[in-house]
């Protein structure tokens, strides 16, 4: 256990490596800025993470008294300010100085708490916060997640556009490909992890289950942008279906990047960012629907001969921040499933019908995080699968559930159809 807690600790200080640099990214004074109503001020994020670390480990499971008690509550809690009118005032927030020590702080009590967490390892065997050091993972991944939530309110910022380093490739351009429709036939996918199985899962991955599925036509690849702005015209351009991800500039219409504005010819190709509840619009006008989480499971992770069914899809390129933009849909072949469905993984994460629902046997298991899960079975919540360009690599496993809110139109996401099969 010993090495695993190392490696876990490596890990932990890479992601946190990985932190620093994004936020070196956005100039000092950008930092009050809430380019997203929802969401706190960037500020706000740059004292959150270690405050959950240390929330987290220090004391919530070896029950450490406060770093700083004013501090810890105040970053506590990262979801969606319930209302986006009560987050505090420009003048209410602590001083950059202040949040960059209690970052610092708050780093080396966790790394300072390690031995205590080792000894825990062999004294409270059946806390299931210490066994594995999930506690640990819970941390890793949270801060990870974060990263894509920093990139994607990023790309909403107005005004100078950041500088993109030289080592962050420019995006890449074209049309891409059009999508063919294949038939999935009827059969079995089994969606969820085993508690025994697994190092690590949240509370929504619990438990394993089958879904039997009748047979379904899928779309190879995600919508386009060029695909939504000929849907768009037809429409008569209704303001309530321009994407956020887009932008009519004076020079005419524009994709947002975390690195600003792209002209449309250049994004033409990639996948369209727009809320799951506009995809379902999209579908229905198509004489189509999202598919559900089980069949892009399916799509993703079965063969036509059982036998050979991959552990976990392939990947796209566009995937674990090897990037900083989409790539154009149908960029990667490689990508495809036993099915000739491509980019399941990576791109963009696809809206489904599926409501975020607990599975059979939930449980809130991590008793520091109980509302982790539960506070979003709500009904106003889908489940999104796959990743994006974004997404950690520590987030690919196949068990992993991301959702977002239907009306939520920031994250990097993509859309594909289901056609029906009379």
């Amino acid at each position: 256990m010993t090495a695993d807690l190392h490696a876990l600790t490596e890990a932990l200080k890479a992601a946190w490596r990985r932190s620093d640099q994004l936020f070196t990214l956005l100039p000092q004074a950008a930092l009050h800025e809430r380019p997203i109503g929802q969401r706190h001020p960037f500020l706000f994020y740059l004292g959150h993470l270690p405050a959950f670390a240390w929330n987290q480990l220090g004391r919530g499971v070896l029950g450490r008294p406060p770093l700083d008690p004013r501090l810890d509550r105040l970053f506590e809690r990262g979801i969606d300010p319930p209302d986006p009118c009560a987050a505090p005032a420009l003048t209410a927030w602590p001083s950059l100085t202040a949040v960059l020590d209690y970052r610092d702080a708050a780093r080396a009590a966790v790394q300072g708490q390690l031995p205590e967490l080792l000894r825990a390892l062999h004294d409270r065997p059946d806390d299931p916060l210490i066994q594995r050091a999930r506690v640990l993972h819970l941390v890793l991944e949270h801060e990870l997640m974060h990263h894509e939530t920093l990139l994607y309110m990023f790309a909403q910022r107005e005004g100078e556009p950041l500088a993109r380093p030289p080592e962050i490739p420019a995006p890449e351009g074209g049309d891409g490909r059009r999508a063919e429709v294949h038939e999935i036939p009827a059969g079995p996918i089994y969606l969820g992890a085993e508690w025994h199985e697994t190092e690590f899962g949240w509370d929504n991955e619990f438990s394993r289950h089958r879904v039997d599925l009748p047979a379904f036509r899928l779309d190879t690849l995600p919508v386009r942008n060029r695909d939504w702005l000929d849907f768009y015209r037809r429409r008569s351009a209704p303001p309530q279906l321009f994407p956020r991800s887009w932008s009519r500039a004076p020079a005419g219409l524009h994709v947002r990047t975390v690195f600003g504005l792209h002209p449309f010819e250049l994004a033409a190709g990639w996948p369209v960012q727009v809320s799951g509840a506009q995809a379902r619009i999209y579908a229905e006008a198509h004489g189509a629907r999202l598919p559900t989480e089980a069949e892009l499971h399916r799509a993703a992770l079965t063969a036509p001969d059982q036998r050979s069914r991959p552990a976990e899809p392939p990947r796209s390129s566009a995937c674990d921040l090897r990037r900083f933009f989409p790539a154009p849909v149908g960029h990667d072949p490689a990508s495809a499933s036993a099915w000739g469905a491509e980019e399941l993984l990576g791109n963009g994460w696809e809206w489904t019908s599926t409501l975020f629902a607990p599975y059979p046997g939930f449980t809130p298991w991590a008793r520091t995080y109980p509302g982790y899960s539960a506070d979003f079975y709500d009904g106003d919540h889908d489940v999104v699968v796959g990743a994006s360009w974004a997404t950690d690599i520590r987030l690919l496993r196949p068990s992993f559930r991301n959702w977002y809110r239907r009306d939520y139109p920031y994250p990097f996401t993509s859309f594909r159809l289901v056609h029906s099969t009379s």
